[in-house]
């Protein structure tokens, strides 16, 4: 029998497809906010979202508060690409886009509906707490979690042990022996796993390199080699 009970999974490019909803969310403000300056090109989306990585990687070494990163990506954005407008505006109507999505990787939804059967499974996230919880509710996933931890509700983020602490804490009957972690960022999900003790699944189907050398139990690159390690050969 599998000794593992509390399985924490991360949510944005482990099971919701973040890029299909962020250029989703992307496009609709860009309409709104600058279709009239100039028409939408995909090169626009690569900007964005350059700038958008920067500052989430900035947030997660601590350099910047969430609020600086949610403003100072557009606030970038509107720089190097001359376009103008007001990056807090942009921004909120940026959030409203993204709460309607919830796209999933082909086979997640089954993933998560079966480990549910025999696991307690939560979602850990560092994403915008209002966004994340109904795109999590447009993809189905809410019938078969117990709960989602996000970062602006736990007044840290991944991978900060702090954040984690929370999301033990907030776990009924919670023993720390029998969690882990799966995810596909190095820098928060299996970094944090370290920083707060735990065992780690790093899901890494772009065979990515791992230049820091981070412990990780097993890296899996698809969804049935995670369902696999926890149920046993199927």
């Amino acid at each position: 029998m599998n000794k593992y009970q509390f399985l924490l999974f991360d949510a944005d490019d482990t099971l919701l497809d973040f890029s299909k909803d962020m250029s989703q969310a992307f496009r609709l403000t860009y309409r709104h906010h600058f279709e009239a300056q100039q028409p939408y090109k995909p090169e626009f989306l690569k900007v964005y979202d350059n700038c958008n990585t920067k500052w989430w990687k900035k947030f997660e070494r601590r350099e910047c508060t969430k609020q600086e990163l949610y403003v100072n990506r557009f606030v970038d954005f509107l720089a190097e690409t001359g376009l103008t407008g007001n990056p807090a505006q942009i921004n909120q109507s940026y959030f409203e886009n993204l709460g309607a999505g919830g796209a999933l990787f082909p086979g997640a939804l089954e993933l998560i509906q079966n480990l549910s059967k025999a696991f307690s499974v939560y979602i850990i996230t560092n994403g915008n707490a209002a966004t994340q919880k109904t795109r999590l509710e447009h993809s189905g996933l809410t019938a078969y979690i117990k709960d989602c931890f996000v970062s602006e509700e736990a007044g840290a983020a991944k991978p900060d042990s702090k954040y984690f602490n929370y999301a033990f804490s907030k776990i009924s009957n919670f023993q720390k022996e029998k969690a882990i972690v799966i995810g596909d960022s190095l820098t928060s999900d299996i970094l944090g796993a370290k920083n707060a003790g735990l065992p780690c699944l790093w899901y890494n189907p772009s065979h990515l390199p791992n230049p820091e050398g981070l412990p990780f139990l097993l890296e899996v690159e698809t969804y049935r080699q995670i369902q696999e390690f926890f149920y046993g050969d199927l």
